[in-house]
């Protein structure tokens, strides 16, 4: 007859204590802490509702996915051959369709892939952070993960959310590489890399972070990290000539990753102060009869595009002039306020604007943009500590570096809450840190005072 275990008290409450510390070690609790997101996001998609989308691309995705799997052709917006955008979203979005077709399944089911997809993103937030403070401050940097946006974020179907996750593991693995020359940190930096790009072309700028980074830490010779670089420029042609060749093909250009610049570029050259208004402007003769000329080759006799299928391209390339036009004007009127405008008055205008269009729109983005204000001042304590102190200066201004140059990119473009959600996990992991150094500066007071 088998015995029954039994405990006395002393023993059960030691093993109940036990098991309670196991899952309070911050290796398990990133795992308590990313359940707790599964349940808020669930929730967040019944807020929403099941089928209802954004009103944003993510109507053109929906839609490309659906030409994607009728035709096999990437495109946005309409239905013809495109490279307004990456080929991941028609791609992705297009296998679900030819699961799901018209039914509900299609949307609900990549709100379910998206939401996993966003659950990634706080743990190599966390991994990151743990590299170089206490791995509770990197808990504590994967728990703004928990702030309502990114449970919103990771309910509508955008780029943001796997393009946030790819960029974050790029910037985890270039670390790795930093501290290890281990060839499997290298193959998923390609990976991860190769991931972003095919979602966004904002990538791009990574390697040359990285190769700074690396540089910085000497952890490879001239030769090895040269030789990597080659690895890298031959893994990314994979991507590169078969894209780039199709697009040629298709709108007789080179376009190595997408003509979707000029749209948003020509819209933020509205923002700011002093642009020229459009009654004051000549578009016809110089935008149009240049445009024309140059693109001649593309029309016929009557103005008409000859393919159908390139009025989007040539649509796009036309606005390349309108940006010409404006900005020449601008700086010709007012060379002040255009400086002024794009040095100064784009990138700060979404320095504390958060991205969220969900349930309770006005109160959770009051609490967003004090939350990010906070967060700014952490930031400016964790520059000017580290420069003080002398502690985690290389991290503090690597990450600090790499977020104003991204910031004031993505504002010469279009100054957006939206494209500026993709960097702000730079922000809070420089907040993180500044925390850290703001609580060893007082820990160092309290030590010098007792010894006192």
């Amino acid at each position: 007859m088998r015995a029954e275990m039994r405990f006395r008290p002393a023993e059960e409450t030691e093993l109940k204590e036990s098991i309670f510390k196991k899952y309070l070690e911050p290796d398990r609790f990133i795992f308590v802490l990313i359940f707790l997101m599964l349940i808020e996001r669930i929730v967040m998609f019944f807020l929403i509702g099941p089928e209802v989308i954004s009103d944003s691309d993510d109507v053109a995705y929906l839609a490309s996915g659906k030409y994607f799997a009728q035709t096999g052709t990437v495109s946005v917006w309409l239905e013809m051959p495109s490279a307004l955008i990456m080929p991941a979203m028609p791609f992705v979005t297009g296998i679900f369709y030819m699961i799901f077709g018209e039914s509900a399944g299609y949307i609900v089911s990549l709100k379910i892939l998206w939401i996993i997809i966003g659950l990634f993103t706080p743990y190599f937030v966390y991994k990151i952070l743990s590299m170089f403070v206490p791995k509770w401050y990197g808990i504590l940097g994967a728990s703004v993960f928990l702030l309502p946006n990114f449970a919103w974020m990771d309910n509508v179907i955008l780029t943001e959310t796997p393009y946030l996750l790819f960029f974050t593991m790029c910037l985890y693995y270039t670390f790795c590489m930093a501290e290890s020359r281990d060839k499997k940190y290298f193959v998923l930096y390609i990976v991860s890399f190769m991931l972003a790009l095919c979602f966004r072309a904002n990538i791009l700028s990574m390697p040359v972070f990285t190769a700074i980074y690396l540089l910085i830490k000497k952890t490879y010779s001239g030769r090895e990290l040269l030789k990597r670089l080659l690895v890298f420029a031959c893994a990314s042609m994979i991507f590169f000539v078969p894209w780039t060749i199709r697009n040629y093909i298709q709108f007789n250009d080179f376009i190595p990753v997408s003509y979707g610049a000029p749209h948003p570029t020509m819209k933020g050259t509205y923002q700011g102060e002093g642009y020229p208004e459009d009654d004051q402007l000549d578009y016809e003769k110089n935008v149009d009869e240049v445009f024309l000329q140059d693109y001649a080759e593309y029309f016929d006799g009557d103005g008409n595009p000859k393919d159908p299928d390139q009025r989007q391209y040539l649509s796009n390339m036309r606005n390349t002039y309108i940006i010409k036009y404006r900005l020449s004007e601008w700086f010709k009127n007012d060379p002040a306020s255009l400086i002024k405008s794009y040095l100064i008055l784009k990138p700060y205008s979404v320095l504390n604007w958060p991205w969220y269009w969900g349930p309770y729109e006005t109160q959770v983005t009051a609490l967003l943009g004090a939350i990010s204000k906070i967060n700014c001042v952490l930031c400016a304590a964790a520059v000017l500590l580290s420069l003080i102190r002398k502690k985690k200066r290389l991290i503090v201004l690597y990450l600090s570096a790499m977020y104003v140059v991204n910031l004031y990119v993505l504002a010469m473009s279009f100054a957006s809450e939206r494209y500026a959600a993709m960097i702000m996990p730079l922000r809070y992991m420089l907040g993180i840190i500044g925390i850290w150094l703001i609580a060893d500066c007082i820990k160092n007071f309290i030590k010098k005072r007792k010894q006192a």
